[in-house]
């Protein structure tokens, strides 16, 4: 769309995987604003800072436009020049060989950011680069923060992308950890409109519970917030399901015909008292019991976690 020298395009910010909408204005080339597209069917014009600082790094007059090479001028001493992407991608190609030739497949590494993981390119070739170079080596944010999601949902589900969907709008009783939807539109769970969502669960009678070491924008909106131990979510939720076996609350009901290793399960959470939870998270028992009764006792409950 154009206007006059100002040009309208219609994206999705590729830094995160919601992938909001974004509404970009151009003059002659130049990014002139960035603003969320209120027409998005997911996002519906929610953008954080990340997609409006594109602006500034798109345009920043620092940022490299082209492959720099790396030159030694005299000893110890080096600079970089700008080359052709033409050259770039025979020195990257010559390389990668020579490395393989010398040290096996395993001797490259590969990391793809985020937003090169959701890049278009990148998810169309990235797959097909890598079967031939056959490195075990790759790497990612996913590395990080995700590869649990991932295994777990193949382990439960079949596969790994098969992640369960928190259906806010009929739950009646939402525990949330380490999220914070209000700024991130919801991780692996791209919702629009997440504040007048909670709004209405509260609304309906629902309770949102919100475990986070921070009071984040999604936690002031909560029933409740209970500050946590960074790094001590996984103890919280053992001693939940420690108090779920205790007091008799786990009814598999029809999932029992699709569930194995719940012996396993009850055995091993066994020692894990509210009291050994609290010591670790910082909650208290008592709160450790009543959450895990609420959950326990909600017609629709959803326990989520980012």
């Amino acid at each position: 769309m154009t206007k006059g020298s100002i040009e309208v395009h219609h994206r999705v910010c590729h830094l995160c995987e919601a992938m909001c909408g974004l509404v970009i204005k151009t003059e002659r080339s130049k990014v002139v604003d960035i603003r969320g597209d209120q027409d998005d069917p997911l996002s519906r014009g929610h953008v954080c800072p990340k997609a409006i600082s594109l602006q500034d790094i798109h345009e920043d007059p620092d940022r490299l436009r082209k492959p720099l090479k790396r030159i030694r001028t005299v000893a110890g001493e080096y600079q970089h020049e700008e080359i052709e992407w033409s050259e770039a991608l025979d020195l990257a190609a010559d390389a990668l060989a020579s490395a393989i030739q010398q040290h096996g497949v395993d001797a490259v590494g590969a990391y793809f950011g985020n937003p090169s993981v959701h890049n278009y390119g990148m998810l169309t070739h990235q797959r097909n680069l890598f079967r031939h170079i056959r490195t075990r080596n790759r790497f990612s944010a996913t590395s990080v923060d995700q590869l649990p999601h991932h295994l777990v949902s193949m382990w439960m589900f079949g596969h790994m992308l098969l992640n369960p969907i928190p259906d806010i709008d009929r739950t009646r009783y939402f525990l949330m950890l380490g999220a914070n939807p209000l700024a991130s539109n919801g991780s692996i769970w791209t919702v629009p409109d997440v504040r007048r969502r909670i709004k209405d669960l509260t609304a309906r009678g629902g309770k949102l519970v919100v475990i986070d070491p921070r009071r984040t924008e999604t936690a002031e909106l909560a029933s409740e917030h209970h500050f946590i131990r960074p790094g001590t979510d996984a103890a919280f939720l053992l001693a939940i399901i420690h108090v779920l076996f205790r007091d008799s609350l786990v009814a598999l009901g029809p999932l029992a015909n699709f569930t194995d290793g719940i012996d396993e399960v009850r055995e091993a959470v066994q020692a894990l008292t509210p009291k050994w939870g609290s010591e670790a998270t910082g909650i208290s028992a008592s709160e450790i019991v009543r959450i895990a009764h609420e959950l326990a006792a909600a017609e629709a409950g959803i326990c989520y976690g980012r």
